[in-house]
């Protein structure tokens, strides 16, 4: 499909500049101001006016920008829809996720997935925060749930849908534990250092986990690595330990329950974890897909400003890869 003066004329719409039009299409400067001279020749009509400021098109240049946008559209959407009719009768969508958080969102999400979409293969892979990485930069699966530290993941995209801090958690009858329901309604979480724990056993999170290396280095610094009796990737897990009695342990903020009678603590700094879904960077997201990880940030309690947060997101990073295949058509 020949597009090339559609093409040229948004890649000089998008950067303002033949030069750097001109690399971004992989040609000379010299190369693309011959082409645009010819092709204001043919029309009879000069389509840009060259500036310090860069390019300004005319008047008769915006109305053939604008027509070069729609052809440009119209051969990206039958592209889509060829490539689609030579996929597999099937579509398959792989989420991976946890064997327990994720496993229990996707339980939530696969009825309304399924009515909406009956004709995809929705399938779940469970395994470690590294393995789902891995296989996220492999391909092997199509997106993951992830948990995170920061939102720049290599060799992949990041879209952040929740924010959890991570408490310490003690058990009842604890010297330092306190009630919760004691407190004035809306005041923080209180303070703690963790030197203070003394000889108080700990419950560690497993390395595998995405902030368990930087737990352990918070006990390391407090003296406390002595302390660490049991360490284990199932939050669900520690969080039991620590009702029963066993010891203490630093946990999401979302698996809180006042009613259990346990007692928080913020640290200072605050430590902050991310939930998320990873992609391969670039990866073109379905509709299918994008109603996906909407299901997923609806089921996993995410709030509200989040889901506006993703919807400007997804938006964003549509734009940039449909620049990048109009130049691929």
């Amino acid at each position: 499909m020949d597009l090339k003066d559609q093409k040229y004329m948004a890649a000089l719409a998008g950067e303002g500049s033949l030069t750097r039009a001109a690399r971004r299409l992989n040609l000379s400067q010299p190369a693309l101001s011959k082409w645009l001279g010819d092709l204001e020749q043919e029309l009879g009509l000069s389509l840009v006016i060259r500036s310090r400021q860069g390019l300004i098109f005319t008047e008769a240049g915006q109305i053939y920008l604008e027509g070069c946008r729609e052809c440009l559209e119209a051969a990206l959407d039958i592209r889509r829809k060829l490539d689609a009719l030579s996929q597999k009768a099937k579509q398959s969508i792989i989420l991976g996720g946890s064997p327990i958080r994720g496993a229990q969102a996707f339980a939530k999400i696969y009825p309304d997935f399924r009515h909406q979409y009956p004709d995809i293969d929705l399938q779940f892979v469970s395994d470690k925060n590294p393995v789902l990485k891995k296989l996220l930069l492999e391909g092997e699966i199509t997106m993951s749930l992830l948990g995170a530290m920061e939102t720049s993941l290599p060799g992949l995209e990041y879209l952040k849908f929740m924010d959890e801090e991570l408490l310490l958690m003690l058990p009842k009858g604890h010297p330092l534990s306190y009630d919760y329901k004691e407190l004035p309604p809306g005041r923080p979480y209180p303070v703690i250092d963790l030197a203070s724990l003394g000889d108080t056993p700990i419950l560690g999170s497993a390395p595998e986990t995405s902030y368990g290396n930087m737990v352990l280095s918070f006990y390391r610094n407090a003296g406390l690595e002595p302390n660490i009796i049991f360490r284990s990737n199932v939050v669900p897990l520690l969080y039991e330990m620590v009702l029963n009695g066993v010891g203490a342990a630093m946990i999401p903020d979302s698996y809180y329950n006042p009613d259990d009678g346990i007692s928080v603590y913020s640290l200072s700094p605050r430590i902050i974890v991310y939930q998320g879904i990873g992609l391969q960077s670039g990866y073109p997201l379905s509709e299918a897909e994008e109603y996906l990880i909407h299901l997923v940030m609806n089921n996993w309690g995410s709030p509200y400003y989040m889901h506006q947060y993703a919807d400007y997101y997804l938006e964003q990073r549509k734009l940039r890869i449909d620049a990048y295949e109009y130049n691929q058509i």
